[in-house]
């Protein structure tokens, strides 16, 4: 790298972990950031310069990234601890006056590479973006994915890919603009009805969507359509072109074209591609929105898939609490017996994300990826979490559980409690039209800010349709959102607790945004919780609960058993029932 640096003329260089597309999930020939520190974690800059060398995560990474940098030059920058510079602060800092800074031009969000030269060329240092350094010295880069896209049945969207365009058109023409480039891959998808098997986990396909207002070109690998599906989108109004011949078509763009894409989507290469004539109508995807808000056929499926979803997760919590201590079970062996229990329901394509299989001190790493290097045992006396997600033919889950192995302490059944409280606080609290994930966040973390608990990662992300299970633009965090809820939209509920080489405690739901009334103080919504599966009877300290939430964990478990009981075997049906029964 250094090597490289010093022939291109720069003293610092960035690696995104990201690809052309800005994901957060990316193939193996994207993960250029991993292959240059170990490092895995879905957020993360790498940042070398001639004598240092650093990688920059946020708090869900910081166990893994310890791990994964130790014995290696990096040294690990915790984004979220106030006393850590930023990156441009950091170079600032150790750069001279006239220093220069690279980086890949087609890795580079066009929102990025403006912050990094505000803040760079005060200080007499300049930033440029040009060849990918990292891709040039990695001798075996695994190629591009070549897997065949097909086509989401208009059924199965609600919505045909004709009456999609319109939509987006339509939005594209409230802006005042001529076209729009979709650049992220789950825009794509949803707007064209199309899947693929691009990414891990991740049903999208690796194209990028230039729609005007009476065209439609769709740049991808042309092995991935076969002639009846290239029809199709023909008939649409959809004409196919190579993947590479994007930056060309952008080149040749008319005169004065006022192109919409959004600045933290669209790379630098592209940008670069764009004629001095082109004006570029900076704004975030009008797809995300669409998208984030799901039809009535939609949330019809996703109901019944996560039926089908419950049924596995209840299999499983049987399974374990039958299987363990007469039968020794593992991180992996937990984890494989789940996805085949999963497999066994009708429609399930594959996870929606590497489970989280964590006993113990592992789950005190919110991302933490087990291995046959890592791997443990279930023992007496330690919490088990499992974050888990099926993609299915008919929706996108994500449910977390944390079970007690053995008896639990009173520690831990605290902490299990206050974290229930959390989450049934956000689950019961209305909201009026136009309130934002970030002020709902408050009001789950309120719970646990009163016993002087956190948590470094957010309350709740969107989930996608059979897409991505980790999908904008709303979310729950303490990180401002200005996106306001919409009837519709779906997103996880998903509060914790970590105690650092001891365990880790997360329930999660998923929910959906729902009208709940009106009255002459507004219109008020409501979260409606979607996931079925019973909560660890063991851990809640009920002493701890207001009638009002043991309530709540009544009627949960009461829906949940009338739901999932009548597709359950008789000994499953039975534990079930325990499970279930009023506090």
């Amino acid at each position: 790298m250094r090597e490289k640096m010093r022939s291109a003329g720069l003293n610092a260089y960035i690696v995104y972990g990201t690809d052309p597309h800005q994901s957060e999930y990316i193939p193996a020939h994207w993960q250029l950031r991993h292959w240059l520190t170990g490092f895995h974690g879905s957020a993360g800059t790498a940042l070398v310069t001639g004598e240092e060398a650093a990688l920059w995560t946020d708090s869900r990474y910081y166990l893994e990234a310890e791990q994964a940098l130790e014995g290696t030059p990096f040294r690990l920058q915790r984004a979220d601890d106030p006393d850590t510079p930023s990156l441009p602060a950091y170079l600032a800092e150790r750069l001279p006056h006239g220093a220069r800074v690279g980086c890949a031009a087609e890795t580079l969000a066009l929102q990025e590479d403006r912050r990094l030269r505000a803040a760079l060329e005060p200080h007499g240092i300049s930033f440029t973006t040009g060849e990918d350094l990292v891709a040039a010295i990695w001798g075996e880069r695994p190629v591009l994915p070549t897997e065949a896209a097909f086509e989401f049945s208009d059924k199965r969207a609600g919505l045909s890919r004709s009456a999609k365009l319109t939509r987006v058109r339509e939005a594209i023409a409230r802006h005042r603009a001529d076209a729009l480039l979709v650049t992220a891959l789950d825009d794509l998808a949803w707007t064209l009805n199309l899947r693929g098997a691009d990414v891990p986990h991740n049903p999208v396909v690796f194209a990028y969507l230039l729609l005007e207002r009476t065209s439609a070109r769709l740049f991808i690998d042309p092995r991935k359509l076969n002639s009846a599906l290239r029809e199709r989108l023909r008939e649409a109004g959809v004409d196919c072109y190579a993947y590479d011949e994007v930056p060309s078509a952008l080149r040749s763009l008319s005169e004065h074209t006022a192109l919409m894409a959004d600045p933290a989507g669209i790379n630098m290469r592209l940008v670069q591609a764009l004629p001095p004539t082109v004006r570029l109508v900076e704004e975030p995807s009008p797809v995300a929105r669409l998208k984030a808000v799901k039809n009535s056929r939609e949330l019809t499926q996703l109901n019944a898939c996560l039926h089908k979803d419950g049924v596995a997760m209840v299999e499983f919590l049987h399974w374990l609490a039958t299987t363990w201590p007469r039968e020794e079970v593992t991180e992996r062996s937990a984890a494989a017996r789940l996805f085949e229990l999963r497999s066994a329901q009708p429609e399930f394509i594959g996870n929606s994300f590497e489970p989280i299989s964590a006993f113990g001190g592992h789950g005190a790493i919110v991302h933490y990826r087990t291995s046959e290097a890592t791997d443990r045992g279930l023992e007496a006396g330690g919490l088990y979490l499992i974050d888990s997600g099926g993609q299915y033919l008919d929706g996108t889950t994500d449910i977390t559980r944390t079970v007690a192995i053995g008896k639990p302490d009173d520690r831990m059944r605290t902490d299990y409690t206050l974290v229930l409280q959390a989450h049934i606080a956000l689950a019961t609290t209305p909201f009026v039209y136009g309130t934002t994930g970030t002020q709902l966040d408050a009001v789950t973390r309120a719970v646990l800010w009163r016993h002087y608990r956190n948590y470094g990662h957010g309350t709740g992300h969107g989930i996608g349709f059979f897409l991505n299970v980790h999908e904008g633009p709303q979310r729950i965090s303490t990180k401002w959102n200005s996106v306001r809820l919409e009837p519709g939209m779906v997103m996880s509920n998903e509060p914790g607790i970590y105690r650092s080489g001891a365990y880790g405690i997360r329930i999660e739901n998923m929910v959906a945004v729902a009208a709940d009334r009106e009255n002459a103080f507004g219109s008020f919504l409501r979260l409606e919780t979607l996931t079925l599966c019973p909560l660890d009877r063991t851990l809640i300290e009920v002493a701890m609960l207001s009638a009002y939430e043991r309530g709540w964990v009544n009627r949960y478990h009461q829906q949940v058993y009338q739901a999932l009981a009548p597709h359950l075997d008789t000994d499953a049906r039975a534990w079930l029932s325990e499970q279930t029964a009023a506090l």
